[in-house]
Parts: C-alpha cells; structure tokens; sequence
C-alpha cells in the first residue's frame, strides 16, 4: 500500500511540474509571457544567435535530413545556379529554403531615371545609388495619411552590387559601375522611342 501511495504521489509532482514548466522564461526569473512557450530575456545586452549552417541549394534540405515548416537558421554559404543561397537567415515552408527579406527584397529594378543623350559626349557619370535614395526618401506625391518618405530600409551604397542587364549599344558605349553605385558611359548617338537601359540593384 505504500509503494502504490508513493507512486500516486511521484506521478501527481510530475503532472504538477510539466504544468508548471509548459512556458519557459531564459534569462530572468520572471513568469513566461502568457502567449510564448519561450520567453527570452536578455536584460538590452544579449541577442538571439539562430543555429549557423552551410545551406547548398534553396530545393535541398542538406544539411538537415528533410524540410521541416517552421525551421529557421542563419546560413553562412553562398552558392550559384537557379537555387543559389546567400549567407542570410532563412526559414523553410516544409518543401524549400526561403530567405528572409529582412524589411527589403533581395534584389529590384531601380526606379526610372532619365539619360541626357542631346549631344555626343564621352566622360558622363550618374550615381546611381543617390538618384535611387533620393527618390524613396523624398517622394514627389504621396497618399494622404502617408509617411513623408517611402517606409522602406534603404540599404547602404556598400550593401548593394550593381548591374546593368541590357542598353541600347547604339546609344550607350564604355558602360561600367563602381562599388559605389557609380555608373560612368559615353553617348555615342542621340536616343530614340525605343532606347533603354535596364539596371538591377541586389543584397550582397
């Protein structure tokens, strides 16, 4: 009779502590928050640090054993062709590894701008960069009730690499793009209705 007493007793203080213990607060004494399973509490000086791992490709799980929705980590690879990584955090939707935007996308069209192509001249320049800042942080209309300027996290001139996809050659010559965002060209002949230039800013 005791030992079944004693045996009612231990497995009561169990379901008592798993209870107790269905929210964790790391960090601090204090009670969970009602709505977290964890509660990290780091006092304003610490941070979260997500497990850091060699992803090989957005379609392959490697690696982990399979895609699992839900999972999150910080890769430190970067590979190339059509499920290329860059080091970043991403997370998984259970068939791929997605990257986190992280408040922008990874890559974008800049905004249209207009080349001066009245005269021939070699030696011009254009700051990319600037000319794409400007226009987000101050728009020429916007929406009533609408921030002054675009609620966007406008990277850094050094966070982005720079592209031109395709120009008009008949127009544009010696076309080149510093780290800054600096694009330097020569006009060759005046433009028509149908030149152009594509120029394509990505997230290191």
């Amino acid at each position: 009779m005791k030992k079944v007493f004693i045996t009612i007793v231990m497995a009561c203080a169990c379901i008592c502590f798993t209870n107790l213990n269905a929210q964790v607060t790391i960090g601090s004494n204090s009670t969970p928050d009602a709505n977290a399973v964890l509660d990290l509490i780091s006092g304003s000086s610490k941070g979260l640090l997500l497990p850091r791992l060699a992803l090989s490709a957005t379609n392959l799980a490697t690696p982990l054993s399979a895609h699992v929705a839900g999972m999150t980590v910080y890769n430190t690879a970067t590979t190339s062709g059509s499920y290329a990584v860059t080091p970043g955090m991403y997370y998984n939707d259970g068939t791929k590894w997605v990257r986190l935007p992280l408040g922008y996308t990874n890559w974008f069209y800049m905004p249209s701008i207009s080349f001066d192509t009245s005269s021939i001249i070699s030696g011009q320049s254009k700051d990319l960069y600037t000319l794409y800042k400007n226009q987000f942080t101050s728009p020429l209309v916007k929406s009533t009730g609408a921030p002054s300027s675009v609620p966007y996290v406008v990277p850094n001139a050094s966070d982005l690499y720079y592209y031109i996809t395709d120009y008009d050659t008949a127009v544009f010559a010696n076309v080149s793009i510093n780290a800054s965002g600096v694009m330097s060209y020569d006009v060759i002949s005046n433009s028509t209705d149908c030149s152009y230039i594509n120029i394509v800013f990505v997230l290191k």
